[in-house]
């Protein structure tokens, strides 16, 4: 079987890594990435202020089990079985019985004015967001938009970068107010020991040069703007004529398999599969990696002829966020990623999102050296054995 997987972030790197290993090689992996270094999305906001982000080679990572490809595909006939690939040596075409649409997502900003906003939703965001942070002048209106983890992260890195700007962050509801109270105070008394406005409650209808237009006829000032209200999956997908949800990430079974075209699956934020409550699981790499080697436990399934397998069991645990260098909240959930119990704060949580953003790129080589490594709470104890089966 010929598998190719489009998109090499965290669900990416696991599938092929994880399929390869484990297919008793019966089954080809081609990995098309657009660039040949790993791109820890965790710490995108640390390159937008210029801390130095360590860029692992891809190929050390995913090792000689899987056809690296650096290029970007542009286009995808699932029907066909290929895809047109973009990279430095041209246009190429890549065929393939199974495809892995892994390509994550990017921001998505929903408003008129989105010319005048920079994000940190991919690295090149990242980059561009960079120069223009260090070059506005002391004492310039800088605001963020998007109360969610992204936002949160990104604000209290941009007070700490620029404690000379006035920072605002700009949130649909209450500031921290997904966490329990506890988590909550200490994220809204850490961004007040920043020096970070919250205006929460409030939606922005407009960005405009040198300010934002909310519901109801107010405004902020904001002479640079950091949009993190909301991600979108890349139009590869819909462009291709699979069936996607209001976001383009692809509509798939609880099997990964996109409902439209049964070659085709989709993990990570790029797929909408559904989850506790029918809800679509929530974008993190929480979910990027249980939902990669899934399924690549299916493929390998498939081909073996160990059986159709079945739906993914996942339930999340614990949300991390930093606010800045020194400080962070450690929130425990229930398997439907509702926040629960009492948050850990201070040095618990600070060590706990150390471990978080190394971990994602040592989870990768752990499943690359022992196929199978990967494991995910609330998974059914009773899943298939001839799906999962022991490590080959």
């Amino acid at each position: 079987m010929r598998v190719l997987v489009v998109g090499a972030g965290y669900a990416g790197a696991t599938a092929a890594v994880r399929l390869a290993g484990r297919s008793a090689g019966r089954v080809e992996v081609t990995l098309v990435n657009p660039r040949a270094g790993f791109v820890n999305r965790l710490r995108l906001h640390q390159v937008a202020v210029g801390r130095p982000i360590a860029a692992p080679s891809l190929r050390s990572m995913v090792g000689t089990g899987v056809t690296l490809v650096e290029g970007q595909v542009v286009a995808l006939d699932p029907d066909a079985g290929r895809a047109t690939v973009a990279g430095p040596d041209g246009m190429n075409e890549v065929a393939f019985d199974r495809v892995v649409l892994a390509t994550g997502s990017t921001t998505d900003v929903t408003v008129p004015g989105a010319e005048h906003v920079h994000a940190v939703g991919d690295l090149e965001s990242a980059r561009r967001l960079r120069p223009a942070l260090a070059t506005a002048p002391t004492g310039a209106d800088i605001a963020v938009v998007g109360g969610g983890f992204t936002g949160l992260e990104t604000v209290a890195e941009l007070a700490e970068a620029r404690p000379d700007a006035r920072v605002r962050l700009v949130a649909a509801g209450e500031v921290g107010g997904w966490f329990t109270p506890r988590g909550r105070d200490h994220v809204q008394r850490t961004l007040g020991q920043l020096g970070v406005e919250a205006v929460g409650d409030t939606r922005v209808r407009a960005v405009e040069p040198g300010r934002l237009l909310l519901d109801g006829g107010g405004e902020v000032p904001s002479a640079l703007t950091v949009w993190c209200g909301g991600f979108a999956a890349p139009p590869l997908a819909r462009e291709a004529g699979i069936a996607v949800d209001d976001r383009g990430a692809v509509r798939t079974d609880a099997t990964m398999r996109s409902v439209s075209h049964p070659s085709v699956m989709a993990v990570g934020d790029a797929g909408h599969a559904p989850g506790p409550g029918g809800e679509r699981y929530s974008m993190s790499c929480q979910y990027a990696f249980p939902s990669a080697a899934h399924a690549a436990d299916l493929l390998r399934a498939e081909v073996l002829g160990l059986g159709p397998g079945g739906a993914l069991d996942l339930g999340f645990t614990a949300r991390c966020v930093s606010l800045g260098r020194g400080h962070g909240v450690l929130q425990p959930t229930d398997k439907a990623d509702v926040a629960q119990g009492r948050a850990v704060i201070g040095r618990g949580a600070v060590a706990a999102k150390w471990v978080q953003v190394r971990g994602v790129v040592a989870a990768v080589g752990l499943e690359r050296r022992l196929p199978g490594a990967a494991r995910w709470p609330h998974a059914a104890r009773s899943r298939d054995a001839a799906v999962t089966g022991p490590a080959t």
